[in-house]
């Protein structure tokens, strides 16, 4: 297989994982949603029932806003709060490692392209 094509489906991989990272990420995610919910409906409602999703929305930024501002530790439920602090770590180490490994797919690209 000759380099071109074999970063291009490098480039195809990475794209689909990527999507899979991000869909599973959103599911857990609307998972904690459903939990504030049910737990703690009143601070559900009062936030706008915030909720991720792939597109954008008024409710998709509320609960990005609401685990980034870590609001989510005002709820008087450490097990709960425990989880949003999780979330909000693992959304950060996958943003970090899907712009890192962007990056050297793109190295990889521009390398191949400036070989030939």
């Amino acid at each position: 297989m000759d380099p071109e094509k074999a970063v291009g489906l490098l480039a195809l991989g990475w794209l689909v994982g990527a999507f899979a990272l991000i869909s599973v990420s959103i599911r857990r995610g609307r998972e904690l949603a459903e939990s504030l919910a049910t737990r703690h409906p009143e601070t559900y409602e009062a936030l706008g029932r915030p909720r991720p999703g792939y597109f954008h929305s008024v409710r998709r930024t509320r609960f990005a806003s609401f685990v980034a501002r870590r609001e989510f530790e005002k709820l008087p439920d450490p097990a709960l709060v425990a989880r949003f602090e999780a979330h909000r770590r693992s959304e950060a180490r996958l943003l970090l490692s899907l712009l890192l490994s962007l990056g050297g797919v793109a190295l990889l690209v521009v390398a191949v392209r400036h070989a030939l």
